[in-house]
């Protein structure tokens, strides 16, 4: 009964050792699971990717410019899908909220 177990364990060791990501790869590859993540408005999951390849890839330089990016986009997003949600005081600070992040965008794109 152990042995099939250990076998298993052995073989995703092995198989974990022998794909080792770059973390310049593990970082596009988060990148496409924000973008996708944004596509479809899952805006906490995309949020969440980004946060979670800052955290874990900080040598991924190029893929965390892109991530700032990214980020903006998805707050922008979010924030607009909200405005449809809510009336008075509400939709200003949303409304402001997306408007800040649209300019931000826009001065970050002229910088790239």
């Amino acid at each position: 009964m152990r042995t099939p177990l250990l076998l298993s364990l052995l073989a995703a060791c092995l198989l974990a050792a022998c794909s080792q990501e770059t973390p310049d790869e593990r970082a596009a590859s988060m990148l496409r699971e924000a973008r996708y993540a944004l596509h479809h408005h899952l805006w906490n999951e995309a949020r969440d990717t980004i946060f979670s390849l800052r955290r874990n890839c900080p040598t991924a330089i190029e893929a965390r410019k892109q991530a700032i990016l990214l980020l903006d986009s998805i707050e922008m997003n979010a924030a607009a899908d909200s405005l449809s949600l809510v009336t008075g005081e509400e939709w200003k600070r949303l409304n402001v909220k997306k408007q800040f992040y649209e300019r931000k965008l826009q001065e970050d794109l002229k910088k790239k």
